[in-house]
């Protein structure tokens, strides 16, 4: 049953996600139970509660440390009662199951350690050091600002007085700081439309002239009609940094902001009266996988996509498409670039060749996403 509970929580972390540069110093408080290799001759061992400190940190997206001093009492059950105490020091590396951007921390943990027994199990009464072992898994995060929850579960293997394994499921409550902190969003401006051309004044009519007495009456000039003025030139392309569309991490809904500055897109689109298609890609980070940033990258397309239709233009003059992290624009190594990278482009396709096509592109607003 504890080795089941043990497996059931490592699959648990898998479906989250963690964030680096996150230290803590925290309390501890939990159970030890003993399993059946904890005998003693007739003697068996009794569940305790444990309670200790500890401190951490996740140095990158993978890889971090945690250091843990537990103290618990020893209690056999026999013929004669028999008590002692025990105190375990846990060093442990941590492997994050899904690095990433975000609040919670999944970990698997293992490493060396340290026991202390003291003399009441031992027939000299002296205390005993030996080295141990330990793996394990464990879920932390914030809770709150700076509030730091963690629920771990551990098997630890120790030398005394015979090999012997222990099961710790622990809950940790301390103070957590760093770790990648999300910018405010700032909203790029929108394009400015072209301006509309002013008609062309009318022409005057002239006056006849007076015929003279002999001659017969001239024919009157007809007025030439006046061409239309020739329609604005869309722009070629209008790039959507995340800024602009305020997408939450591994999410395609837009929030009112972002809907606003995609209506004023439309708007600019709707005063060009020639003929046009607009192809909207959605573009990523090399964050995460591949498949998983290629369909995101389509349904945040799909999103603006909708919004342009609704706002007035014609859904047959819209496709969509997934680019997902083929097309960069900066580097994905920087979290700069990684924000650069997470956009959405439309691409306006004129097909009046007579059209001066110009190419309009938001300001890029940095960003520092979670």
């Amino acid at each position: 049953m504890k080795r089941t509970l043990l497996y059931l929580l490592v699959g648990a972390t898998l479906t989250l996600s963690a964030q680096e540069g996150t230290a803590w110093v925290a309390g501890y408080a939990g159970m030890t139970s003993f399993d059946t290799d904890a005998r003693i001759n007739t003697f068996t061992q009794k569940d305790q509660l444990h309670y200790g400190a500890g401190i951490g940190h996740w140095y990158t997206n993978r890889w971090g440390i945690d250091l843990r001093a537990l103290t618990n009492d020893l209690e056999l059950n026999g013929p004669v009662a028999r008590k002692s105490q025990q105190a375990h020091l846990l060093l442990a590396g941590l492997f994050n199951l899904r690095p990433g951007a975000s609040n919670w921390y999944p970990y698997l943990a293992a490493g060396l350690g340290g026991t202390v027994v003291g003399g009441g199990q031992s027939p000299s009464g002296d205390k005993t050091f030996r080295f141990n072992t330990h793996i394990g898994a464990g879920l932390m995060g914030r809770v709150a600002d700076n509030v730091l929850l963690d629920l771990s579960a551990k098997a630890v293997r120790v030398e005394l007085p015979k090999p012997r394994t222990e099961y710790l499921a622990t809950l940790g409550l301390g103070y957590t700081w760093g770790g990648a902190r999300k910018a405010a969003p700032v909203a790029a401006p929108a394009p400015t439309p072209a301006p509309t051309p002013a008609p062309a004044p009318k022409p005057e009519p002239k006056a006849a002239p007076a015929p003279p007495p002999p001659a017969p009456e001239p024919v009157k000039e007809i007025a030439k009609p006046v061409p239309p003025p020739p329609p604005p030139p869309p722009p070629a392309k209008i790039v959507l940094d995340e800024a602009v569309l305020h997408f939450a991490n591994g999410k395609s809904e837009l929030g009112a902001a972002a809907t606003a500055a995609i209506q004023k897109v439309a708007d600019g689109l709707k005063a060009y009266r020639g003929d046009y298609t607009l192809e909207v890609s959605g573009h990523t980070s090399s964050v995460g996988g591949q498949a998983l940033n290629k369909a995101l990258s389509k349904r945040r397309a799909d999103a603006v996509a909708k919004v342009l239709v609704a706002s007035g233009i014609p859904a047959a003059k819209v496709t969509t498409v997934g680019a997902g992290p083929d097309k960069p624009i900066a580097d994905n190594k920087t979290k700069e670039g990684q924000a650069k990278n997470r956009r959405v482009e439309i691409d306006v396709k004129v097909k009046d060749a007579k059209v001066d096509v110009r190419t309009i592109t938001t300001g890029t607003v940095e960003s520092n996403p979670k």
